[in-house]
């Protein structure tokens, strides 16, 4: 790991319309947590551009998106831990690629039911 040049140490509430994310650092590692799936869903609709692909096309190009994220994060020495009701979803900045955990494979495929 990088040595770190400065310490981080923070904690702050984001609202994004009616959804809050807390985000809390220290030294080199910052945790991002939302609520629940879909308010991640609302917060990143609102915050990332539309994408014109759908399906798998999307998936590889959010996968591509967030391996570009992880490797700038490595280079920084920093941690990024993306979480949803405070349990992990993803881990960027800890190795070659993101670190996808379960947790989010079946938060995805749960909020695929809520929406019909």
């Amino acid at each position: 790991m990088a040595v770190f040049p400065f310490e981080i140490s923070g904690r702050l509430v984001l609202t994004v319309q009616q959804d809050q994310v807390l985000v809390v650092a220290e030294e080199n590692y910052v945790v991002v947590n939302f609520t629940d799936h879909a308010s991640l869903e609302r917060v990143l609709d609102n915050v990332m551009p539309p994408s014109s692909a759908k399906g798998i096309a999307a998936l590889i190009s959010k996968l591509e998106k967030a391996k570009d994220l992880n490797q700038k994060m490595v280079q920084a020495g920093l941690v990024l831990d993306i979480r949803v009701n405070n349990k992990t979803y993803i881990e960027i900045g800890t190795g070659s690629s993101p670190r996808i955990t379960a947790n989010a494979v079946f938060g995805q495929v749960g909020s695929w039911f809520k929406r019909g």
